[in-house]
């Protein structure tokens, strides 16, 4: 009697698994509401600078969608107060409406943003400029330490702010950096924002807000300018909920998905702001080599 030889057995057995694995796969086209990701994204406000203030309208997506945001154009765009008016402008084409002249907010002032798009469509936000104490100073200091980055010691200068935090509870903080004018601060990640909790009526020295790497530095010496906003506690959890669902994800302890918060209404996404802002710098020379 003959016998089937072990490897033409083990054929058999792979190739029978190879079809029956095969023949339970199925292509499954995901159907997404592209409607419900179609939906107006508001990005600006203004601040207490004497200066032409700039608001971004642009189109959300749906998941897939791997191209710049679409512009929303031929928009109707103001900003209120109790006493004024200022109009928006698309003069570019480009989704981003600038000031029709130059302005500054007023702290304690209630500002309304008024959005008529082309379809008939009206979106509204309301918010209040709060007040702002400025910075003493900043202090940066040339350090060696452990680089995560690069898994090694190297050089980097540290940016410590020291300032006087108001009594009252309840305040909240933005900060951007600059070298010689230019931002470096430019994508929500790299700013930093905080609350007053823990340091509510003290005064603040040395926090440490920025590192910059030597690299950074082109001209010697070189400014150091850092600015700081007083934003609403509306501002303070859009900031945080949007990093909580971008930059914040990915840890075993992740909670799931939620909607990021906005003072827009109409199911518009995003946030307008109108704060007070202050800058103060110092000089930095590189050291000898």
């Amino acid at each position: 009697m003959k016998t089937i030889p072990d490897y033409l057995f083990y054929l058999v057995v792979f190739f029978s698994f190879l079809i029956f694995f095969s023949a339970c796969t199925e292509k499954i086209d995901i159907q997404l509401n592209e409607a419900e990701n179609n939906r107006l994204v508001v990005e600006g406000g203004i601040t207490d600078e004497y200066k032409i203030h700039s608001i971004k309208l642009t189109r959300s997506a749906d998941y897939f969608y791997n191209q710049l945001p679409k512009p929303e154009l031929q928009a109707k765009v103001s900003v209120l107060t109790d006493s004024d008016t200022l109009f928006f402008k698309d003069g570019n084409n480009d989704g981003i409406y600038d000031s029709e002249r130059f302005f500054s907010g007023i702290a304690e002032k209630s500002y309304t943003l008024k959005i008529l798009l082309t379809d008939g469509s009206e979106y509204e936000a309301k918010t209040i400029m709060k007040p702002i104490l400025p910075m003493d100073s900043i202090r940066c200091e040339y350090a060696y330490e452990f680089d995560f980055e690069k898994n090694d010691f190297a050089y980097v200068y540290k940016v410590f702010l020291y300032a006087l935090e108001p009594p009252t509870y309840g305040d909240y903080y933005l900060w951007d950096l600059y070298i010689d004018d230019e931002p470096q601060t430019d994508t929500l990640k790299l700013k930093v924002f905080t609350d007053d909790m823990n340091v509510n009526g003290n005064y603040i020295y040395n926090f440490e807000l920025f590192r910059i790497k030597p690299e950074k530095l082109k001209n010697d010496p070189a400014t150091i300018k850092v600015s700081m906003q007083t934003i609403s506690k509306a501002q303070y959890d859009f900031i945080l909920s949007l990093m909580l669902e971008t930059v914040f994800k990915g840890g075993p302890f992740d909670g799931p998905p939620a909607n990021v918060p906005t003072n827009l209404n109409n199911g518009a996404l995003g946030f307008f702001y109108a704060n007070a802002i202050t800058y103060t710098q110092t000089i930095v020379n590189k050291p000898d080599k």
